[in-house]
């Protein structure tokens, strides 16, 4: 796996013939010499620019899209202020987003609260701001709303979460069973068992609460799916077809007329994504992902029977920000090996355990060796890159590199999306630093973790071991 053609980079990279790799207009191998790695690495450009070709593919189809920015995928608060800049709006899932988000200086009326269960402390933190709607889980969670809104003498509005039956879906993608089991099981009420229509009912009856519309997530379909582009197209255009179905059901029923309309997200950017079941190499691939073009037309084709004009939301995170960062890491250590096979294994100075879903998904990074020109050759040894961590610690597998060396530079590609946010300390490693590039400035955005840090949570400092604290 290379990209030395540049034909899986964003748009804000460019590798040239002498092997210098700039992003955003900043050369990569000066700023580690003045930043030091790991570093995550942000482009504004990029994030831009993958807004507005999402906003202009929506705009172009459907008559009144609104874009909300999960944080969830990415929570640094450059990130954050860059697409409210833009005009998103926020899509958070806990209290502590949401309080990262006001903090970041965007107004509460902005703001999507997502998520199971919620607690108490969260719903009231979200009701007293007056956030713009909360996508209502359960019939439990109607009553713990309605009575803080009764409390604080506030309405809330409120669009119900789906948990759609997925028939047709199935029918014609029986491999997204397992990700349906595994990473959509727990989220909202099923419209085949009625109770989507009693929260609908409950919401309705309440004094307090106002409907405000339907929502559902269609999650990314490669994370554990057989995925192409089509699938995925496929599975955007038949949930929201049921949405669309379960919209009139309760007009039929209720007389109501669903507002608005969220259809979550699951969308990446940068035209393709590389999959590969971790710990096995042999079968990863460049899969070519759905433009926003085809996107957009794939929503419009399933809201086809809405005889309503309803606001259609999409809580996009991936797509905002899944190319615009890369990891920025440099070689310590390359050892050469024949069994059990031959390979060659490059350890980094940074971890899976800094991104843990490379191990808990088939998403994987493309990999771009600083200082070596596109067309240097490839050392014959398939090349693992791994982390110095005393675990399962596997960055990217079978890859074709040049014959990088100690003190040697690499770019870690589409690290924008669930990587920093999904971070450890293992092995008391710290932490990266991160940077934020705009037109060639840089600007620290978070420091680099210290010692200091991974122990700041501990307690007074305990006398455990006679004579001074050694065993």
């Amino acid at each position: 796996m290379t990209v030395s053609d540049l034909s899986h980079a964003p748009e804000a990279l460019a590798h040239a013939p002498d092997g210098s790799v700039t992003f955003d207009g900043v050369d990569l191998a000066q700023l580690a010499a003045g930043h030091g790695t790991p570093t995550w690495v942000i482009s504004a450009a990029q994030l831009r620019h993958n807004y507005m070709a999402l906003h202009t593919a929506l705009s172009a189809r459907l008559p009144r899209p609104v874009i909300a920015y999960s944080m969830k995928a990415n929570n640094n608060r450059t990130v954050v202020q860059t697409m409210a800049g833009l005009g998103a709006v926020l899509d958070c899932s806990s209290e502590h987003e949401l309080a990262l988000a006001v903090s970041a200086g965007v107004p509460a009326g902005r703001v999507i609260v997502n998520g199971n269960g919620k607690s108490r402390a969260y719903l009231t933190a979200a009701i007293r701001m007056g956030v713009w709607q909360i996508n209502v889980d359960s019939i439990a969670e109607v009553g713990r709303i309605r009575s803080i809104a009764r409390e604080l003498g506030v309405s809330v509005p409120c669009a119900v979460r789906l948990k759609l039956s997925y028939t047709r879906l199935l029918q014609n993608d029986p491999s997204y069973e397992r990700t349906l089991r595994v990473a959509e099981g727990k989220f909202g009420s099923s419209t085949q068992s009625g109770d989507a229509e009693a929260v609908v009912k409950a919401i309705l009856a309440a004094e307090e609460l106002e409907f405000v519309g339907l929502t559902h997530h269609a999650g990314f379909p490669g994370i554990r799916a057989d995925y192409t582009a089509e699938r995925q197209l496929m599975h955007q255009t038949l949930c929201a077809q049921e949405i669309v179905e379960f919209a009139h059901l309760l007009r039929r029923g209720m007389g109501v007329t669903v507002p608005r309309i969220n259809l979550g997200g699951g969308f990446r950017s940068g035209g393709s994504v590389y999959l590969s079941t971790p710990g096995d190499g042999t079968d990863g691939e460049f899969r070519a992902l759905p433009r926003p073009e085809e996107y957009a037309e794939a929503i419009a084709a399933g809201l086809a029977q809405a005889d309503w004009d309803p606001i259609v939301q999409f809580e996009t995170g991936g797509f905002q920000v899944g190319n615009a960062v890369l990891l920025l890491a440099r070689v310590q250590d390359t050892k050469d090996v024949t069994h059990p096979r031959e390979r060659r294994y490059v350890t980094l100075d940074c971890a899976m355990t800094m991104f843990t879903g490379r191990g808990l998904t088939r998403v994987g990074f493309p990999v771009i060796a600083v200082g070596h020109p596109p067309d240097a050759p490839v050392h014959p040894l398939p090349v693992e890159l791994v982390g110095p961590t005393c675990a399962y610690d596997s960055i990217a597998e079978d890859l074709l590199l040049p014959d990088v060396r100690e003190g040697d530079l690499v770019a870690l590609l589409n690290h924008g999306a669930y990587c920093e946010v999904l971070s450890t300390q293992f092995n008391g490693f710290p932490r990266p630093a991160v940077v934020y590039l705009d037109g060639g400035d840089v600007r620290p955005a978070r420091r680099r973790e210290t010692l200091a840090d991974v122990w700041e949570r501990e307690s007074a400092a305990l006398d455990l071991w006679p004579g001074g604290g050694t065993a």
